[in-house]
């Protein structure tokens, strides 16, 4: 059979889902966007006249599947019209503004699918590190440390933590198989600027798992970004066991297992280290990635199968978690402790 998939916004991301889609049999390209600059680059990269709208309402009777990748203001309207349509949805992250929109949508979804593009759980590393963690690798888990940070252009219709935060914090999550209970977050302003550069966010999980993620501008990144073009980035997650760690670099593609056991001496613990091995994924691309993530959703399609992420988990919980650190970050800064000054000085 052929689907027509009906891509709602034609931006940069929107010619990308546009390219990835294409690698797939059986699949018919539709286009609505507003802006008609963007429908002529729809044509001109070999959408015909006739599938490209410029309205999602007149769209939507010639679609089977909605893949949604407009600016996120519009995502839990636009994600509405088509469920009402009861047409399946692919929704671009952040998937909705607050949870109070995301509880809408899971309501109004109802049993129509939806899946919320983290794809990021669709990575080959994030599939081998579940099948570690399953297998006891490192033992017991009991931390995680994100680092999505780098030089990478900020976006005025969406902040660091749900233009990037989202995607580690639901990555947390999904690798600790345990939702977020409770967060700490600060931010600073380290250029002067009117938005946070730096953030620390930490996380407690209904399993006790503990973890930190920051994100930000100022460490730079040594590395190209896998996905933005002209960045450096760092997207670096390290999942610690009681029995090693997992240290997974979602840009160079690479796994690296670093087995330990821990010795209980009189002056503390002594660890001691094991054969470290790496893993890398070859030929990896953003455009092969996102086939995968689409492939998996027209598979869970036809199977009846829950998608890859689903509302609960990539709107309405994530929405929560990151709600709570927007509590988080408005309160009022816990002072410093001060430090006694040095007795030799101060003579």
């Amino acid at each position: 059979m052929t689907r027509r998939i009906l891509i709602v916004g034609y931006g940069a991301f929107g010619a990308l889902h546009a390219a990835a889609w294409s690698r797939l049999p059986g699949v018919a390209l539709r286009v609505a966007d507003p802006d008609a600059g963007a429908r002529d680059r729809a044509v001109a990269d070999g959408i015909a006249a006739t599938h490209v709208f410029g309205t999602m309402s007149e769209a939507l009777q010639d679609a089977d599947l909605v893949d949604i990748v407009s600016p996120p203001h519009s995502h839990a309207d636009e994600a509405a019209m088509a469920l009402r349509a009861g047409l399946p949805v692919l929704l671009e992250k952040p998937a909705t503004r607050t949870r109070a929109e995301a509880a809408r949508l899971a309501d109004l979804a109802g049993a129509i699918p939806v899946q919320v593009n983290m794809i990021l759980r669709a990575h080959p590393l994030t599939l081998r590190a579940r099948d570690l963690l399953t297998e006891g690798a490192i033992g017991r888990l009991v931390a995680m440390c994100g680092d999505f940070s780098g030089w990478k252009r900020m976006r005025a219709d969406s902040s660091l933590i749900q233009n990037d935060g989202v995607h580690f914090l639901d990555l947390m999550r999904h690798l600790a198989r345990s939702p977020i209970v409770g967060v700490d977050a600060s931010a600073t302003a380290h250029l002067g600027g009117p938005v946070a550069d730096d953030i620390r966010i930490d996380t407690r999980h209904a399993s006790g798992v503990r973890g930190e993620l920051r994100l930000g501008l100022l460490r730079g990144g040594l590395v190209a970004d896998s996905v933005v073009p002209g960045a450096m980035t760092r997207k670096e997650l390290l999942l610690c066991g009681d029995g090693g760690i997992l240290h997974l670099d979602y840009n160079r593609n690479r796994l690296t297992h670093a087995p330990a056991r821990y010795a209980l001496q009189p002056g503390g613990w002594h660890p001691v280290p094991g054969p470290l091995t790496t893993e890398d994924v070859p030929d990896l691309t953003t455009m092969s990635l996102l086939s995968s993530v689409f492939a998996a959703f027209l598979e869970a399609l036809d199977k009846g199968a829950p998608p890859l992420c689903d509302l609960a988990e990539g709107a309405v919980a994530l929405a929560g978690v990151t709600d709570a650190i927007a509590v988080s970050l408005a309160r009022t800064a816990r002072p410093l402790t001060p430090v006694a000054p040095d007795l030799e000085a101060a003579k």
